[in-house]
């Protein structure tokens, strides 16, 4: 069984075990007073920080635990059971990157916390990783962990959740008379437009048909949509449905007609949609680092530094993707 040990002025922390419950992982420590002996069969309190990235990276969840020691100065707990003092301990995403234990102690069981040491996970939790990736797939990349299901009518003004990812899994419309002209756009970009006569399904996503403004989507279903993203429609006979979930990456939404759009240093992109509006004239491809790239029905990838740009395009074209850790 792998040990992470830490041994700093007060506190000797050794994570022994991750256990297979559903949000929470055994964590027993040691703890010792300024003399350096245990501190035996007393009440003691712990707050225990999971850190992003580095050691005094942004703290992404945190939690306060009381529990008396034993007759050695053992404790034993749970994280992800505590009282929770930020974050949520269920949307950690484990899978994406380093994450570091930060462990503060007061061995009077108050508030008076002393930081003992901040310790990287050097193995994560792996029912937490599990939860993470054998749920999910291109996609659903952020998967399907607690997944809150969505469903909107006739004229409304969605907007996804911080935190959130939405996916939309169908567009529909009723074919009503009186909604004879109607839309589904995404921040002013069409995801779909048309008239009731052509009895519009979930199969004519983003086709440019009759209508007020035509429209057009480059892929499939699902449509990822990430957090603060506005989804309005404006008819009476426009259905939406799909689910949220805990965004377990860093989502991006960039018009190019706006200028190019280049990866992040340490990053690589993937593409996961284009929504296009007004693109009669446009040529039909995009480029990456000034090599056409024809769309499909699949993610698509740019490396670090690499540019992502489209030509001949008048109106709006929304890159929708994620960015993933090299």
């Amino acid at each position: 069984m792998r040990k992470i040990t830490l041994s700093l002025f007060a506190l000797l922390v050794t994570i022994v075990a991750y256990c297979g419950a559903p949000q929470a992982f055994n964590y027993q420590a040691v703890a010792y007073g300024p003399t350096g002996s245990p501190v035996k069969s007393k009440g003691i309190a712990l707050r225990l920080s999971v850190n992003d990235g580095s050691a005094v990276g942004p703290t992404v969840y945190s939690e306060r635990q009381t529990a008396t020691t034993d007759a050695n100065g053992l404790v034993s707990l749970q994280i992800g059971n505590g009282t929770v003092l930020s974050g949520t301990f269920s949307t950690i995403a484990w899978a994406k990157g380093s994450f570091f234990l930060k462990a503060e102690i007061d061995t009077n069981g108050g508030t008076s916390y002393l930081t003992v040491g901040t310790v990287q996970f050097l193995s994560v939790p792996y029912a937490m990783y599990a939860d993470k990736t054998n749920l999910s797939s291109p996609d659903y990349p952020d998967g399907f962990m607690n997944i809150t299901p969505i469903r909107q009518d006739g004229l409304f003004n969605y907007v996804v959740p911080t935190g959130q990812t939405l996916y939309i899994t169908q567009i529909t419309h009723n074919g009503s008379a009186s909604c004879s002209d109607y839309g589904t756009v995404l921040n002013g970009v069409f995801l779909a437009s048309g008239a009731a006569s052509t009895g519009f399904s979930s199969s004519g996503v983003g086709q440019a048909i009759t209508g007020t403004a035509a429209g057009k989507t480059i892929t499939e279903y699902p449509l990822t949509i990430p957090e603060g993203q506005a989804i309005t429609s404006t008819s009476c006979g426009t259905s939406m449905v799909g689910f949220t979930v805990a965004k377990g990456y860093a989502w991006v939404t960039f018009d190019l007609n706006t200028g190019n759009y280049t990866v992040p240093a340490g990053k690589i992109l993937v593409i996961k949609n284009f929504v296009g509006s007004g693109t009669a004239s446009w040529n039909g491809y995009y480029t990456v680092n000034g090599l056409k790239t024809t769309f499909n029905k699949t993610p698509t990838f740019a490396d670090q530094a690499q540019t992502v740009s489209v030509s001949g395009l008048t109106g709006s074209m929304l890159m929708m993707g994620y960015l993933k850790d090299k």
